[in-house]
């Protein structure tokens, strides 16, 4: 539900099985909801698909499976490339002539999982967190000072001077993970909640209320992403989506007091 970016691996893929990789790129970059990778070493998730039963010994093993092969389906299997450990797992054995229609059904059926798991927010559950007593406690105060109230658990961000850790059991579910920002003069201006692809807020939602924001976008022109936001009237809430086609991710949300 964390990740990002994914590996595909068709592992000893002859004859019909052959046809996996190609299709399983097409169907992913669809879907776009993983960034494709070719160093595994890179990506967050291994997409394996293969004719035999995954084996645990995907960091182990020297080289390609080498089991007798009878291609009768397909087998995907999603592993943590720093554990090996498996995921998410199920096959389809629909026969040898029908490998292309197995595959895609494979992974649209786990991109239900995923998509069923996702934490849908409200505009509402993003606006409750503004006026949160634990984190306005923290309104233009000091790090020092911050760092003094330990009971809100506050802690600094390594290498990252300008940003502190806060985690409050009394604050709104959405915001239990947030940092406290340091302006220019050494005081606390605001927080930021930083999100995951485990969760979401529909930009319909946002659009719903259009007369409560104003609305920026830009490309950037390295990475010739789009980025979209919408910003309360008040200049208090700041919502932040990263634009991957047609699909928008949530990125962040930002409080200034």
């Amino acid at each position: 539900m964390e990740a990002s970016s994914a590996a595909i691996d068709c592992d000893l893929c002859p004859r019909a099985l052959a046809q996996v990789e190609t299709t399983a790129n097409e169907e992913f970059l669809s879907w776009n909801r993983f960034r494709i990778v070719q160093d595994r070493k890179k990506a967050d998730v291994i997409l394996l698909f293969s004719g035999n039963p995954y084996l645990g010994d995907y960091l182990t093993r020297d080289g390609p499976d080498t089991r007798p092969l009878y291609i009768d389906g397909v087998i995907l299997t999603v592993i943590d490339p720093h554990t090996g450990k498996v995921l998410w797992a199920d096959s389809r054995r629909w026969g040898s002539w029908r490998i292309v229609p197995a595959t895609k059904d494979l992974i649209d059926e786990f991109r239900g999982e995923i998509e069923t798991q996702v934490r849908r927010w409200t505009v509402d559950d993003i606006v409750r967190c503004k006026d949160a007593p634990a984190y306005q406690t923290f309104a233009f105060t000091t790090p020092e000072e911050a760092l003094a109230k330990v009971e809100l658990g506050v802690d600094r961000v390594a290498n990252v001077p300008d940003r502190l850790t806060v985690s409050s059991p009394s604050v709104p579910d959405f915001c239990r993970r947030a940092q406290l920002v340091v302006g220019l003069d050494n005081k606390i201006v605001g927080f930021e909640v930083l999100t995951s692809h485990a969760e979401t807020l529909d930009v319909g939602d946002v659009l719903e209320q259009a007369d409560q924001f104003e609305f920026t976008s830009h490309k950037d022109t390295q990475s010739q992403r789009v980025h979209f936001a919408a910003q309360t009237k008040d200049k208090k809430i700041l919502i932040e989506y990263d634009m991957q086609g047609r699909q928008s991710i949530l990125s962040r949300v930002s409080y200034s007091y």
